[in-house]
């Protein structure tokens, strides 16, 4: 059995632009689906799946570590968002088609899930509006969850005043009072602030107990991040922005963080969020991935969360259901206790529609910001 054809899919969601990949072998039927969404840069991560083609084609899809090792370690550059993506999608499909080889889901692949089921809270995006965010909470406990995260900075610069930190302090006192007391919620601060400001944020915010304030400096400071652990009650998450095992490598042996969030689609696909995962174990950090964008990343992280010992809750969209419902078999609905079943199903356990992915490949997504006096923010 080989590999025959890698096909790449841009497609625009109703919140985001998405990136999928078909790897079909040579056996009639027998294919597998990957995902490899990298907000924003939908155009590069298709033309590095294309890249890739020439090093997996006419290859065992079951000799998975070595097609991995061959597209990570190929040619002269290596790494990087744009070509790791799409390594992960190839990877995450090769996952899918070994597991639909000997009919078991890619959990039981991995040696069974350690849980029965796998707590999941709900992405509550971006505002500075305390009222937007009770309203969110609101509808998401209402759909089951039990913990949300909230994005409530402002186009903050490296230096901010008081009224900064009083709205986000605003947001996180409403939240915190529509949840109650027994429920949680966390932060995410994008990598906006500099160390001085998270520092600020992170005191000021402190009252009302979030569970872990989220990339709370920009992803490549490391001595940002150093100078906050220093200051920090709350627990500090970060790793959505660090491809492969080896940026996390700093971060778990100086103790920098207590949860890291790889993203299955960006940081090395399956094969490799099983080693990242397993080393933060070592390390007594929590792993909880990042897992914001399409149902195929959904369902390989769901399989990530179900296995690792190490792990905490899984990141949710819980918007936009019923489009994703026409795209894929797999829909991320919690229970009312707030949990996701564990994929049924060999591989992934998804189906694709086809012909309605095929036609969502119009539109555009731009995520950006600008600051009061009209110079870019980060987003």
């Amino acid at each position: 059995m080989k590999i025959a054809r890698i096909t790449p899919f841009l497609c625009y969601s109703p919140i985001s632009d998405l990136v999928f990949v078909k790897v079909e072998t040579d056996e009639p039927g027998l294919f597998g689906w990957g995902e490899c969404s990298l907000p924003s840069k939908p155009h590069g991560v298709v033309g590095a799946v294309r890249d890739l083609e020439k090093l997996v084609l006419g290859e065992d899809p079951e000799r998975i570590e070595w097609i991995w090792q061959r597209m990570y370690r190929h040619a002269y550059w290596r790494g990087g968002p744009i070509q790791t993506s799409a390594l992960s999608g190839i990877d995450m499909a090769l996952w899918d088609i070994r597991g639909k080889i000997h009919a078991r889901s890619v959990g039981m692949l991995l040696g069974g899930p350690v849980r029965d089921r796998v707590k999941a809270y709900a992405n509550l995006g971006l505002s500075t509006s305390p009222q937007e965010f009770r309203d969110r909470v609101e509808i998401a406990l209402a759909m089951g969850f039990k913990a949300v995260k909230i994005y409530p900075l402002p186009n903050v610069a490296p230096t901010e005043g008081r009224a900064a930190i009083r709205q986000i302090v605003a947001c996180c006192e409403a939240v915190r009072d529509a949840l109650g007391d027994d429920l949680d919620f966390a932060i995410d601060m994008h990598g906006k602030p500099s160390a001085s400001l998270a520092i600020a944020i992170e005191a000021a915010v402190r009252h009302t107990s979030p569970l872990w304030i989220e990339e709370p400096v920009p992803a490549e400071a490391n001595e940002s991040l150093e100078r906050l652990a220093q200051h920090s009650a709350t627990p500090i998450a970060v790793g959505e922005r660090l491809f492969t095992r080896w940026p996390f490598r700093a971060i778990l042996e100086n103790e920098w963080a207590g949860i890291i969030q790889p993203d299955v689609a960006n940081a090395g696909g399956i094969s490799e969020l099983v080693r990242i995962a397993s080393l933060a174990e070592m390390y007594g950090v929590t792993f909880a991935p990042h897992n914001p964008n399409g149902p195929v990343q959904a369902a390989a992280s769901l399989a990530l969360s179900a296995y690792a010992q190490n792990f905490a809750m899984l990141e949710t969209r819980h918007t936009n259901l019923e489009w994703t419902a026409r795209l894929c078999s797999y829909v991320p609905r919690v229970d009312r206790d707030g949990y996701l079943a564990l994929p049924e199903g060999p591989g992934l356990g998804v189906e694709i529609d086809e012909a309605f992915l095929r036609s969502q490949d119009k539109g555009q997504w731009i995520p950006e910001a600008f600051r009061a006096d009209g110079s870019i923010a980060d987003w």
